[in-house]
Formats: structure tokens, C-alpha cells, sequence
């Protein structure tokens, strides 16, 4: 019995230990970052992989969710009236248990927006996601409740040239909580770290079409916050001079 009781205490010791590593040395690592000298370039927000490419036609979003063909932007992300009828692209990135967790910056700029929305009633989980970009069954968001449901922190970030991107942290089942450390008025540099989501999770980021000139991704494509290329600006503007983040 006392052997027995030694295995358990020892199965359950190399569990407690691996899941307290994963967490602190594996799931918060914090990876110096640095983004492309391309000064027209919008950088991931977020570790993972792309889940989708939607484009937004009025601030309507399209879903692939039971027989829900669309969703305003205001609702979706909680952009408040600022995003109401504005037409652009929202890029999905879901991140996995292996992924970086925190977030950066797309652009530089001020931030304008930052929004709470709780759980409605309750975060659902986000295994089919999983399941889907396993099987490879697209569309990726394909019976995805959590997009719809689960809390979400979303930022607004407007640009030098008066178009505002925004970038909305989704919370999974067992997530503890998200962080952002911004409020508006602050000034965040592109590629700058400004929060995480502990725990599973994704993030989306909304591009309006007066700031977007191309679009760089593509579903199924894993990307690194900070550093890999969503989309290219258009040239009218000059981005704030900003830090190098690291």
C-alpha cells in the first residue's frame, strides 16, 4: 500500500510539474519580438494560426456559424458606433497550448477604444477550432460558437492617417482572464507588446479599407506577433515614429 501511495504521489508530482512548467517557462514565455523595417507593413497581433480572411462589406461580418449568414462589426467586437458601416477585413488568428500568448500591436497608433464585453452566458470552448484546422476542414470558423459568445477585449488603434484598426482578444472555456495593459490616449508603437489571454485563446484584427492596401495572409498560414506581415498600408500616410519593440 505504501508503494501504491508512493507511485500516485509521484504520477501526481511529475503532473502538477509539468503543468506549473508549461505555464511559466512554456505558456508566458516572452520572446523578444522585433517587426519588419518596411515601415508599411501590418504586423501580426498575435502567435497562431490563421483561421480566416473575412471580408466586411458595411460592418457586416460574415459567420459560417449554424444558419447565421452575418453579424455587425458593433456587435461582433464591440467597436462601438466608430465601426458601424465601415467596410475593411477581419483576420482570425487562433492560438494553440504551444503558441506566445501575448499580444502586440498591428500599427502604431493612438488608442482610441477599449471595450469589455463578458461571456454570454458562458465562454464555450474552443476545441472545434482545433478540430477543424486538424482535419483541415474549412471553413476553419465552421460551427465555432465562441466567436459569437465568449468574452472579448477589443482596442482601437488609429493610424497618422485617421483610420482606426481594431484588435479584439476572444477568451477560451478555461481561460483565467485577459490582460491589457493600454487605455485610450496612450501611444503604442508597431509591433509593441500590450497584453496576453491566459489560457487558450484567439485574437481577430479588424483592417478598414481607407488603411489597407493588400492583404498578406492566408487561412491555415501560422504567424508570429510582432514580426510576420498581415497586410501592407496604403502610402498616403506616415505611421507615428515609434520605439523599436522588443
Amino acid at each position: 500500500m505504501t508503494r501504491r501511495r508512493a507511485a500516485v504521489a509521484a504520477v501526481a508530482a511529475t503532473v502538477v510539474g509539468g503543468y506549473s512548467y508549461w505555464r511559466s517557462a512554456a505558456f508566458l514565455r516572452d520572446p523578444p519580438r522585433v517587426p519588419p523595417d518596411e515601415e508599411d507593413t501590418v504586423v501580426a497581433a498575435a502567435d497562431g494560426y490563421v483561421t480566416y480572411v473575412k471580408r466586411v462589406e458595411a460592418g457586416q461580418v460574415p459567420v459560417a456559424i449554424k444558419k447565421r449568414r452575418s453579424i455587425t462589426l458593433t456587435e461582433y467586437a464591440g467597436v462601438g458606433p466608430a465601426g458601424a458601416g465601415v467596410s475593411g477585413w477581419l483576420v482570425g488568428t487562433y492560438m494553440t497550448e504551444h503558441s506566445v500568448h501575448r499580444n502586440r500591436a498591428p500599427i502604431a497608433g493612438t488608442v482610441t477604444l477599449r471595450e469589455h464585453r463578458g461571456a454570454a452566458p458562458f465562454n464555450r470552448s474552443m476545441a472545434r477550432m482545433t478540430a477543424n484546422l486538424v482535419l483541415r476542414q474549412r471553413p476553419y470558423d465552421r460551427e465555432c460558437e465562441y466567436l459569437l459568445t465568449n468574452e472579448r477585449l477589443t482596442i482601437g488603434l488609429r493610424h497618422a492617417g485617421g483610420a482606426t484598426v481594431y484588435v479584439t482578444q476572444i477568451a477560451d472555456l478555461w481561460v483565467d482572464r485577459i490582460v491589457a495593459h493600454t487605455c485610450p490616449g496612450d501611444q503604442l508603437a508597431r509591433g509593441e507588446q500590450y497584453g496576453l489571454i491566459r489560457f487558450g485563446s484567439q485574437c481577430d484584427v479588424f483592417l478598414p479599407d481607407a488603411l489597407v492596401a493588400s492583404v498578406d495572409v492566408r487561412p491555415g498560414q501560422y504567424v508570429w506577433a510582432g514580426e510576420s506581415v498581415l497586410a501592407r498600408t496604403v502610402a498616403a500616410s506616415t505611421p507615428i515614429p515609434s520605439r523599436r519593440p522588443t
